[in-house]
C-alpha cells in the first residue's frame, strides 16, 4: 500500500500529509506545527489518524482484523502450552518444591525492589510513585534509561511521547484502571496508592516475559522500594518506602510475582528524607562486595537485621516529625516479630562501609 503524499487528520495535531511510509511507521507532517511525527500501522489509523481518502479504508480493515487474528491464535497457543505444563507438572515434583522452600533456614525473606523513577504525585510527603511522572521523567525513563515496559509501543506513555495520544488520554486511563495493580499505565505509578509490589517478569533467556517469582519472600517481613533520580549511579540509589508483607500471603512458587502490604505497617519517605536512607549502607552483593550496582536484577533479598537496620535509620530520619512515634512502633513490632534484640541491633555493614574499609587498610 502506498500511503506517502495522502492527507490525514490528527484529533489533537490537526491536518497532515504522510511524507513517509515504511517499517509498518507513517511519518506526518502536521501543517499547523511544522512538525513531523510517527505513528504505528495500522493500529493509529481509525483511532488517531482519520484519511481523507476513504479508498483505502477496507484495505487498512484488512490489514487489522489480520493482525487481530495472529494475536488472537498466539494467545489461544500460550494458553494451550501453559495449561499442557500444569497437566504434564508432576503432583511429587510440587511437593519437593514446597519440602524444600519449607527446609529453609534463612531469615532473607526481606525483599527490596528496583524501581524505576517514578515522580507522579510526588508532594512533600513522598517521592512519587502516586500517578503518572512528568514530561520530563517520562523522556528520560524512554528514551534515556531505556526501561524494558517504558519503551514497549503499547504502553501509554510511550504512545504519548509518540504523539499518539494526548496526557489527557493518559489520565483517563491511569483513573479507570489504577485499582488493577500491573493493569494500569505501569506498576511504579500505583506503588503509593495501592502499596503493592512485583517481581516483574523474566528480562532474557528461556523464561523471557514470563513472570518472575518470589520463592523467598515470607508474610510480616519486610519490602523495601528502592529507586534513584534520573542520571545518578546506583551508588545512590534510596529507598523511598517500606511495608510488612500482608499476614496473609502464603508465598509464591507459581511466579505471580507480586505482593500486597499489611494495611497498618507502612511508611513512605518525602524525597529529601529517602535520599539519607542510602539503599547500599544495609546491603552488599554476598558474592562481590565491592560490586555496587543491581544489575538486570529487579529485587535483592535482606536478612531480618539489615531490615532492622533499615527501620531503625527511619526512626533517626522521621525524629521530630509527626511519624516519630509510629516509626518506632514499626520498629519494635519488626523486631517483636523476627526476635531481634531492638537493643543490639549491629552497625550496617552495607557494600558502601566495605568499601570504605578496603580503601582505609589499603591505605594503611
Amino acid at each position: 500500500m502506498e500511503l506517502c503524499g495522502e492527507i490525514v487528520k490528527h484529533k489533537s495535531f490537526g491536518k497532515g500529509k504522510i511524507v513517509e511510509f515504511e517499517n509498518n511507521y507513517a511519518t506526518v507532517l502536521f501543517d499547523e506545527s511544522k512538525e513531523e511525527k510517527k505513528f504505528g500501522y495500522p493500529s493509529a489509523f481509525g483511532a488517531f489518524l482519520e484519511l481523507e481518502n476513504q479508498s483505502f479504508f477496507e484495505e487498512i480493515q484488512d490489514d487489522k482484523n489480520a493482525i487481530a487474528e495472529k494475536e488472537a491464535d498466539n494467545r489461544r497457543i500460550k494458553q494451550e502450552l501453559a495449561k499442557l505444563e500444569i497437566v504434564m507438572k508432576s503432583k511429587s515434583d510440587v511437593v519437593k518444591r514446597m519440602k524444600k522452600t519449607a527446609e529453609k533456614t534463612t531469615d532473607s525473606n526481606n525483599i527490596a525492589f528496583k524501581c524505576n523513577y517514578c515522580d507522579g504525585g510526588k508532594s512533600e510527603e513522598n517521592a512519587g510513585y502516586k500517578g503518572i511522572c512528568s514530561d520530563d521523567t517520562i523522556k528520560y525513563n524512554i528514551k534515556t534509561a531505556k526501561h524494558v515496559w517504558c519503551r514497549q509501543p503499547e504502553n501509554m506513555c510511550y504512545k504519548y511521547l509518540q504523539g499518539e495520544i494526548t496526557r489527557e488520554e493518559i489520565g483517563k486511563f491511569y483513573d479507570e484502571t489504577k485499582s488493577d495493580f500491573g493493569k494500569s499505565v505501569c506498576c511504579e505509578s500505583q506503588m503509593l496508592e495501592l502499596w503493592r509490589a512485583g517481581a516483574s517478569v523474566t528480562q532474557s533467556g528461556e523464561g523471557k516475559s514470563k513472570p518472575m517469582s518470589l520463592k523467598n519472600a515470607r508474610a510480616n517481613s519486610l519490602a523495601l522500594l528502592t529507586t534513584k533520580l534520573p542520571r545518578a549511579k546506583d551508588q545512590d540509589r534510596f529507598i523511598f518506602a517500606v511495608f510488612l508483607i500482608d499476614e496473609n500471603y502464603e508465598g509464591d512458587t507459581e511466579g505471580l510475582g507480586n505482593l500486597g502490604s499489611n494495611p497498618k505497617y507502612r511508611l513512605q519517605l518525602s524525597l529529601n528524607e529517602a535520599k539519607e536512607l542510602k539503599f547500599w549502607n544495609y546491603y552488599f552483593n554476598p558474592k562481590k562486595p565491592e560490586r555496587i550496582i543491581l544489575g538486570s536484577g529487579l529485587h535483592r533479598y535482606l536478612t531480618d537485621t539489615q531490615s532492622a537496620q533499615v527501620l531503625q535509620k527511619i526512626c533517626e530520619i522521621k525524629k521530630d516529625t509527626p511519624e516519630e512515634e509510629f516509626s518506632k512502633e514499626f520498629l519494635v513490632h519488626f523486631c517483636k516479630l523476627k526476635k531481634l534484640d531492638i537493643n543490639n541491633i549491629p552497625m550496617p555493614e552495607g557494600g558502601l562501609q566495605k568499601i570504605k574499609i578496603a580503601a582505609e587498610q589499603k591505605a594503611e
